[in-house]
């Protein structure tokens, strides 16, 4: 996979969005509040989706990739289908209860 990010802890983080993106090698603690995104979606090899998202303050910089997932199918399968934590936690947060009440 080919990247226009060059991290480096030598270089000044630098955007220089679509050519090339300098970044530190390692996120700070400003970077969890202030990511942002670059740019469009982009597609590259098995229709793997991504963006770039970027720290306003430091400059650190990442490329997110976007789930593969049928938006318009979600709807038909049911939320059981995809994601049992919803039943899960029900179920813990009854026994919870059962035992707070004995």
């Amino acid at each position: 996979m080919v990247s226009i990010i060059e991290y480096s802890a030598e270089k000044k983080a630098r955007n220089s969005y679509p050519y090339k993106i300098i970044s530190p090698p390692m996120p700070s603690r400003c970077c969890q509040a202030r990511m942002s995104r670059i740019g469009a979606i982009q597609v590259e090899g098995d229709n793997n989706r991504f963006y770039y998202k970027r720290c306003s303050r430091c400059g650190f910089t990442v490329r997110e990739f976007v789930s593969t997932i049928d938006i318009d199918r979600l709807p038909g399968v049911g939320v059981s289908d995809w994601d049992r934590t919803d039943s899960w936690l029900d179920r813990i947060q009854r026994e919870v209860q059962a035992d707070i009440a004995a």
